[in-house]
């Protein structure tokens, strides 16, 4: 495995796939489901090329675990626009605050999934048990 793909949360090919979808102008709903497919994607990579994470011992039980790495958002798309120079600093600054408009007008949380913490953002807990 190359050095960094545990790290890597765009592969080539998903950007390639992304600049064909951010050519469409895409709606935020559209941009939502785009990363959804995304963060599959990234998951078939890694289990094809047998990525794992590295590993972390876990504060709740005290055994190691993979670490994955979270969800494609859409903040993280418009970041991955602007790193590969689609959007520029100014874009993605306006982009930013329309998506956080966006997500506060339907009540989203950062993945663009209904809020149901009534406006506070998910804890990022352990999944261990």
């Amino acid at each position: 495995m190359p050095a960094g793909d545990a790290q890597r949360a765009w592969f080539p090919e998903m950007l390639s796939e992304l600049i064909r979808f951010w050519d469409n102008d895409p709606d935020w709903s559209a941009v939502i489901k785009f990363c959804e497919t995304m963060t599959s994607l990234r998951s078939s990579i890694w289990e094809q090329r047998g990525i794992k994470g590295p590993l972390m011992t876990c504060r709740n039980c005290g055994k190691k675990h993979a670490m994955t790495l979270p969800p494609i958002s859409p903040r993280s798309l418009l970041f991955a626009l602007q790193k590969i120079d689609i959007i520029t600093d100014d874009q993605l600054k306006q982009l930013d605050k329309e998506w956080m408009r966006f997500r506060k007008s339907e009540n989203l949380d950062a993945l663009g999934r209904l809020n149901t913490n009534r406006g506070q953002e998910e804890s990022r807990g352990s999944t261990c048990t």
